[in-house]
């Protein structure tokens, strides 16, 4: 006995149902009119009554099955509403979706197929169809509608992880009741489902609850703020050499210094690494970097539950865009859901090396933030670039993630909150790379171009080729000065 929905899942796996070749084609191309005239002339020439009747009625059917699949797909509506887009992950949201026909002709059938991400599924996992795309499936309704008949459907849907999840296209396929013909169109509106990094108690992670990040009372006293000079006095005695305004000096003939607004907000800029491995064609080590952004989303709250300004930067991209993940410090309401959206968007890419990028990201930060650089990694390359920007003045405090214990510097306070996960193989992280970016979802083996290759005889990745084409565009521009 033949499985028919098995057979359908199977089918769907490949790519959506598409309406038969026959829906497509003229009316005279089809079968059954060329059936009917032959018919209708073997009558004629008999002259039997019966044969003529046959013929008339087939080509009857069939002009009425063509003109009724013409108008089938038209007027149609197809709505998916949320009671929330965003939520944590475990959370359930309710989604409801609406099909209307806006017309006086009804539909026998109509099957709608609609690209849906299992990152963000309905509670009962058998309700989508898998596809061959990564982390997609299809969310599959099949109805009858009267004229101008509106049918909801609700769907509890369950956030399974972290990410910002992308619904749609869909497809839609009906034709006449006869089935002779059919008809496809797809819908391209899209909708966007959020799903935020996990928040956990500062306790549970491991850190002081009162005050990570040094002592509370600081956040209460007069600070400067750089950006907003009200005047300029005399030079006073451990006045520093960057608050001089040489023009005011020059024109007093005394030494004369900036004076700025005082405010009394701290600010904080959590500096993420998102690489998971110093050698690149490792690929990704997905619980180094889900348990980095969990930490980096309980300090977030825990910093604006607090009163300071918080901002976040990070070397990598945001999903569904091409842009660099960075925003400034604000104290703002709004800014806890926008710093998490842009975690939740945080994709694998690395975009630069991460000692050049604090360097080159300190120069657009403001002068007094705290800067917290939370990694996986640690090497000579990152303490040369913290000592560097201790130096110039900057207040560091640095957060592992990985298995490695950093080592202790003075004047730096340091965490370590080891993730739980152990290491991947080579082999696995170079698979979960390749599936990250989507380009198979049953990889054979890990991803090696076929050119070019690097000084040691192995196959460059494009991850590579970009970082080493960023770093030779940087070599080519001026040393970066911190201010």
């Amino acid at each position: 006995m033949f499985n028919f929905d098995e057979i359908d899942r199977e089918d769907l796996s490949h790519g959506p149902t598409q309406a038969s070749s026959e829906g497509q084609e003229s009316l005279l191309d089809h079968r059954w009119v060329w059936m009917g005239i032959v018919v209708f002339g073997i009558g004629a020439v008999l002259h039997n009554a019966a044969l003529l009747a046959i013929p008339g009625f087939m080509i009857a059917s069939v002009v009425f099955g063509w003109l009724w699949s013409r108008v089938s797909l038209g007027s149609v509506s197809y709505q998916r509403r949320f009671h929330h887009r965003r939520a944590f992950p475990g959370e359930d949201v309710e989604a409801q979706i609406i099909v209307e026909n806006r017309k006086l002709l009804p539909l026998t059938w109509l099957q709608i197929e609609d690209e849906w991400p299992t990152g963000f599924r309905p509670a009962d996992a058998d309700t989508l169809v898998a596809s061959e795309g990564t982390g997609m499936g299809y969310l599959v309704n099949v109805y009858a509608l009267r004229w101008y008949e509106r049918v909801r459907r609700r769907y509890l849907l369950t956030a399974q992880s972290r990410g910002i999840y992308q619904i749609g296209p869909t497809y839609l396929i009906s034709g006449d009741p006869f089935s002779l013909f059919e008809r496809d169109a797809r819908h391209d509106r899209r909708d966007l489902l959020i799903v935020y990094p996990v928040i956990k108690p500062l306790e549970e992670l491991g850190m002081i609850a009162k005050d990570p990040f040094g002592d509370l009372g600081t956040s209460q006293r007069l600070f400067e703020d750089p950006s907003r000079m009200i005047g300029v006095r005399d030079y006073r005695s451990g006045d520093g050499f960057r608050s001089v305004h040489w023009k005011a000096t020059a024109r007093l003939g005394t030494l004369q210094v900036k004076q700025f607004e005082p405010t009394r907000s701290m600010s904080l800029v959590f500096c993420l690494n998102i690489a998971s491995f110093d050698q690149h064609w490792r690929g990704v080590w997905p619980e180094l970097i889900e348990h980095l952004l969990v930490v980096t989303a309980s300090l977030v709250a825990w910093g604006l539950d607090a009163g300071y300004a918080v901002g976040i930067a990070a070397n990598a991209t945001l999903s569904h865009a091409d842009r660099s993940l960075r925003a400034q410090p604000s104290r703002n309401r709004a800014q806890l859901a926008h710093l998490l959206e842009l975690l939740a968007g945080i994709s694998y890419f690395i975009t630069d090396d991460y000692p050049r990028f604090l360097l080159a990201e300190s120069a657009r930060l403001p002068w007094g933030a705290t800067l917290v650089l939370v990694t996986g990694l640690l090497s000579d390359e990152l303490s040369a670039a913290i000592w560097q920007l201790r130096r110039s003045g900057r207040r560091i405090v640095l957060i592992s993630v990985g298995k490695t214990p950093p080592p202790e510097t003075a004047g730096i306070l340091t965490y370590h909150l080891p993730v739980e996960a152990e290491e991947p193989s080579e082999e696995v992280a170079a698979v979960l790379d390749l599936r990250q970016n989507g380009s198979s979802s049953k990889p054979s083996a890990p991803h090696k171009p076929a050119a070019p290759t690097t000084s040691n005889g192995t196959t460059e990745t494009p991850r590579q080729r970009y970082l080493r084409e960023r770093a030779e565009r940087d070599r080519a521009r001026a040393e970066v000065v911190i201010p």
